[in-house]
């Protein structure tokens, strides 16, 4: 053999050692550009073997509350968690929370100007370290917890204008292939260190995949049209499910939360809303999400003031029963209304309560389970605040009165 024969194989196999050794690397934690994911020294806890529906059903898991405007918060496209005005989180707020009757707490997380660029798209750690911190909060208040990714996925329309404020952008995707590679392998990598830095949590955290994603007109443009954003948005909750289930440990068989086009209940209801297959799972540990804001003109906008009629009426239960039947009875999944409230109307706050008592208990007797949405506000804006921040209390008495009938109405605590 010649020196040149045996050089060019020391080579040949110096290349081969290379490029084991660096997929081992990014098998065991390394992203693409070779940085280590942040993983958290967290003790492994324990799972449930039992189904989602079974999960839900037994731990009591009946009414929910958001931590709105807080982790999801942000300005000029950086998440900040005191930037819309609610003061840091403590753990006195998931207290008061469960005292109240609450038994899940949904917490809003939006990742952007916190991630780094492409292709490595590295979450900073601290930012993971406070999530966690807030995530143990609400367990030690013995409250099951949900996390997402929710304002990177904004989108706004004026007029004919429409402008993404998040990178999580059905819009970018649906115009290129381009497009929908980047933000697909984008959205893959902060769910696999979202993923990695909670493996070891216990069945008490689950993960929802997003919040409303949409291209700017909530749900509501023309279905023909926005068809391949619905068959986006199914490729993405395929693609969430991999990257969580891939990481291993307890996201073996963490529940995961899969929301429908906007979380529009029409939507998510249609044949074109498909579930993600689990197959490595013989129990279903799956969970849909909707939001339920209707009438929007009671409930968000404020310029209707009465609810109640016999039409009003049923178009809560044809909404809930559609859920139900297509979801629990069906696939027996349970279904979270991730989101769902009325601001409150001075003067008129007997019909708000009259709401929360019959539109809670058709979600309980349809088998679903209703999120409060409370993002902190009182005196401007949408104003569905409920709990003082800083101390956990109700703010007012009105406020008592408001969380007592929506806990009492899923069959809680007098």
């Amino acid at each position: 053999m010649t020196k040149r024969k045996t050089a060019r194989r020391v080579f040949i196999w110096a290349l081969l050692l290379g490029l084991f050794f660096a997929g081992c690397e990014t098998a065991n934690g390394k992203n693409p550009g070779g940085v280590p994911d942040a993983e958290n020294e967290f003790a492994a806890e324990a799972m449930t073997s039992r189904d989602s529906l079974s999960y839900f059903t037994e731990e009591g898991l009946a009414v929910g509350w958001n931590l709105g405007n807080a982790l999801d918060a942000y300005s000029n496209g950086v998440s900040s968690e005191t930037v819309w005005g609610n003061p840091r989180i403590t753990q006195e707020i998931f207290n008061g929370v469960r005292a109240a009757g609450y038994t899940i707490a949904r917490i809003p997380v939006t990742w952007m100007g916190h991630i780094g660029g492409e292709p490595d798209y590295h979450i900073d750690e601290d930012f993971l370290r406070r999530v966690a911190e807030v995530v143990g909060y609400a367990h030690d208040a013995g409250l099951k917890v949900i996390i997402n990714i929710h304002h990177d996925g904004s989108v706004e329309k004026n007029g004919d204008v429409t402008r993404d404020n998040g990178w999580l952008s059905l819009n970018t995707a649906r115009r290129s292939e381009e497009g929908m590679r980047q933000v697909t392998a984008q959205f893959e990598r902060v769910w696999t260190q979202i993923a990695k830095y909670f493996k070891n949590y216990g069945d008490y955290l689950m993960f929802e995949a997003f919040n409303e994603l949409h291209d700017g007109n909530w749900g509501w443009g023309d279905e023909a049209v926005q068809r391949p954003q619905y068959d986006i948005l199914n490729k993405w909750t395929q693609v969430f499910v991999d990257a969580v289930r891939g990481v291993g440990g307890n996201n073996r068989s963490r529940f995961l939360i899969i929301p429908g086009y906007c979380a529009v209940p029409k939507h998510t209801t249609a044949p074109y809303f498909v579930l993600p297959n689990d197959n490595g799972n013989e129990a279903n540990k799956l969970v849909v999400a909707v939001h339920y804001y209707d009438p929007y003109e009671f409930c968000i906008a404020g310029t209707r003031h009465d609810w109640g009629s016999a039409a009003d009426k049923s178009a809560v239960n044809a909404v809930f029963k559609s859920l139900s039947d297509r979801f629990i009875a069906g696939k027996l999944t349970p279904v979270i209304i991730g989101e769902s409230g009325v601001v409150r109307h001075e003067g008129y706050e007997q019909t708000r309560l009259e709401y929360f008592s019959y539109v809670y208990g058709k979600a309980r007797d349809f088998g679903l389970v209703p999120m409060y949405w409370d993002n902190g506000a009182f005196s401007s804006g949408e104003k569905f605040g409920l709990f003082d921040r800083r101390t956990g209390k109700p703010h007012s008495p009105e406020s008592q009165t408001v969380i007592e009938t929506m806990v009492r109405a899923c069959g809680g605590a007098d």
